[in-house]
């Protein structure tokens, strides 16, 4: 295990080499540890995949019939076609998207009239929360 004093030195030969000072980098540090969370928080949620069993006695939207037509809903949105789709863009991140009744990654879109959406989806009502 790497003593305080050894890893200050480590930390003083580093900060010679790539030309900074103490200031520069504890910033640096400030700065990553600022968004390594969220980092890991979206590869937690790419990891976890995509939900394929929707809940039990849930209306779910189905992809290509009523609303869900009309507003080009997909499961996947990776998978849209659609010139508004950006990436990152889904039901999960989506203002509709009823976060506080999720049920094994669906929830009720407030756009297909509360039928439950899986969080990968998309439509091209998404907005941004």
């Amino acid at each position: 295990m790497i003593k305080c004093v050894e890893l200050i030195n480590i930390l003083e030969i580093y900060m010679e080499d790539k030309n900074l000072n103490r200031r520069s980098f504890f910033g640096m540090v400030l700065a990553a540890a600022t968004i390594v969370p969220f980092a890991f928080k979206s590869v937690k949620a790419q990891a976890a995949g995509c939900p394929t069993t929707p809940p039990a006695g849930k209306q779910v939207a189905k992809v290509g019939e009523g609303m869900a037509k009309s507003l080009e809903y997909v499961e996947d949105g990776k998978t849209s076609t659609n010139a508004k789709h950006k990436p990152g863009q889904n039901c999960g991140n989506c203002k509709y998207y009823n976060e506080k009744k999720a049920e094994g990654g669906y929830a009720p879109c407030t756009m297909m009239g509360m039928k439950y959406v899986t969080n990968c989806g998309w439509c091209k009502s998404y907005l941004a929360k």
